[in-house]
């Protein structure tokens, strides 16, 4: 059996995304920054800039093709714990964010620069 599922994560979603990311503390205990980087028309964000607070040297500039691939690859894997789950889950198959918190926004920027889970 082959399932096939689209999943596009709106521009609101991954602004929302990277706002509970940076602003509200979610990187913050790895991060030496999380900011954006780009806007575009009328304000949109572009790109997320995250510099690494063990590594200043390393940058991360995250577009929101990069966040909603994270997303597809933790929806994919099924490595987090049921809390984190639910609310991929929910995004991924209704859309809806409601429910990522800094501390979710936190894993899916921390998938999108390492390529996995590595913190917290």
């Amino acid at each position: 059996m082959k399932l096939s599922l689209d999943f596009i994560l709106s521009q609101d979603d991954y602004e929302g995304i990277v706002d509970m990311a940076g602003m509200s503390g979610g990187i913050g205990y790895w991060a030496m920054a999380g900011c954006i980087d780009n806007t575009g028309e009328e304000g949109a964000y572009k790109s997320y800039l995250v510099i690494d607070s063990d590594d200043e040297e390393s940058s991360y500039s995250l577009t929101r093709d990069k966040v909603e691939q994270a997303i597809a690859q933790l929806f994919l894997k099924r490595s987090l714990n049921g809390y984190y789950m639910s609310a991929i889950d929910m995004l991924v198959l209704q859309g809806e964010s409601c429910n990522v918190g800094a501390d979710i926004a936190d894993a899916i920027i921390q998938q999108a620069c390492f390529d996995e889970v590595i913190y917290g």
